[in-house]
């Protein structure tokens, strides 16, 4: 138990710095375009928003699990459960499949409409095919 405690600690360091790192870029990015206005500028604070969120609801679960035994047990077991991990391999087997289907059908879609936008929704699928493709072959040598 101690090993994971020194894991989640290391993560708990990591999301903080992350933290930092994520508002300084956003800083940087304000300060050198002085841009506030265009559609870019709401994506990257939107997503900057969230990852900062995200990183400050991580690093306050893992600072109360290391500060009490019992949720960092909790923790451990979730982690650690082969139930658990069966079920996250085949919802994300599923997901992937719905995704290249949802994502062909609106590239199909697109298409009547923009041919722009079905050309970039087709790269998406054969990107994230290849990278599918790439990952399982990276396993099947791994495993």
């Amino acid at each position: 138990m101690e090993e994971f405690r020194k894991k989640i600690h290391r993560e708990l360091i990591v999301m903080r710095i992350l933290c930092v790192l994520v508002i300084a870029s956003l800083l940087i990015y304000k300060i050198l375009t002085r841009d506030s206005d265009s559609y870019f500028s709401g994506v990257l604070y939107g997503v900057t928003g969230a990852m900062v969120a995200l990183g400050i609801g991580y690093s306050v679960r893992f600072n109360m699990a290391l500060k009490d035994d019992v949720k960092l047990k909790e923790m451990y077991i979730q982690q650690n459960d082969e139930r658990n991990k069966q079920i996250l391999k085949e919802s994300a087997r599923t997901s992937n499949t719905i995704y290249l289907f949802v994502t062909a059908i609106a590239a199909i879609i697109a298409g009547a409409f923009s041919e722009t936008v079905s050309m970039t929704l087709s790269i998406a699928i054969v990107i994230y095919s290849l990278i599918e493709v790439g990952v399982s072959a990276y396993y099947n040598k791994k495993i």
